[in-house]
């Protein structure tokens, strides 16, 4: 699509990647520029102010195929406190699943011929994948190909399908583009800061998005002042005066001696 944002919007919820001098960078900004987009996301946006015009696209069959899947790893996790193995491993196959369908077709392959008995080879090497070689280094007697290599696909004639990775980036992009289109609803109404599976928010959310259930937010606490410094450095002053800090990268033995003053 070509995309153009709203002139102006508090927190932009379309993101694309950008190379920068510090290199490639995820930014949510504002302007107008061409790229990939979920049709989901691009429906929400819309309520939002943004514009699209649609280049092309792939269609896909839509289906709540992981369903059972994802409700037995969440009822297992209820089962066992936080910390226990089993809490972990449940969350680690119900949070790692849509990853797995994103993941590229391609690897790396390295090869090593030495010159004296494996010339034939290396030539018939070249011939075949010489438009996948990335590298190729001497060293010594040996010469390296470095290459890229296509997932092993197997053919099943019972299913009439072909097996390797088993990705697909509908999949990936579909759960993706949900995750952000229900972070959309809190940032740009109740929002002071936000993380990947949190919000700060300046009232009460509604009361759908409250509960027990896969999902829903859970009220951790109320906090009466609140300073926010960057991505996972925070601090809070709760209702009855207790103190959090939050620092990414610091050790809880140091966090002690850092009060919220300090980072206000």
């Amino acid at each position: 699509c070509k995309i153009t944002s709203p002139e102006f919007l508090e927190h932009p919820i379309l993101q694309r990647r950008i190379r920068t001098i510090s290199g490639m960078r995820t930014i949510a900004g504002l302007g107008s520029w061409e790229g990939w987009i979920f049709s989901g996301e691009m429906d929400n946006a819309i309520k939002y102010g943004y514009q699209f015009e649609i280049l092309k696209g792939y269609q896909f069959e839509k289906g709540y195929i992981f369903k059972d899947y994802v409700t037995e790893m969440y009822n297992l996790r209820l089962k066992y406190p936080k910390g226990d193995p089993m809490n972990l491993v449940a969350k680690l196959l119900m949070n790692s699943l849509y990853g797995k369908f994103g993941m590229r077709l391609e690897s790396t392959q390295v090869n090593m011929f030495d010159i004296n008995n494996d010339l034939e080879l290396l030539n018939e090497t070249i011939n075949q994948y010489g438009e996948t070689i990335q590298d190729y280094i001497k060293l010594d007697n040996f010469i390296v190909i470095v290459r890229d290599s296509l997932i092993n696909y197997q053919y099943n004639e019972n299913e009439d399908m072909y097996h390797g990775l088993e990705v697909n980036i509908g999949i990936a992009s579909a759960v993706t583009a949900g995750g952000r289109m229900w972070m959309s609803v809190v940032k740009n109404k109740y929002l002071y800061y936000s993380d990947t599976d949190s919000a700060f928010v300046k009232h009460p959310l509604p009361e759908f998005m409250v509960g027990p259930d896969l999902g829903q937010y859970k009220l951790e606490y109320v906090a009466k002042k609140a300073v926010f410094l960057a991505p996972k450095v925070y601090g809070l002053i709760l209702e009855d005066g207790t103190e959090i800090i939050k620092i990414k990268g610091v050790s809880s033995e140091l966090i002690k001696d850092i009060k919220f003053s300090d980072l206000e």
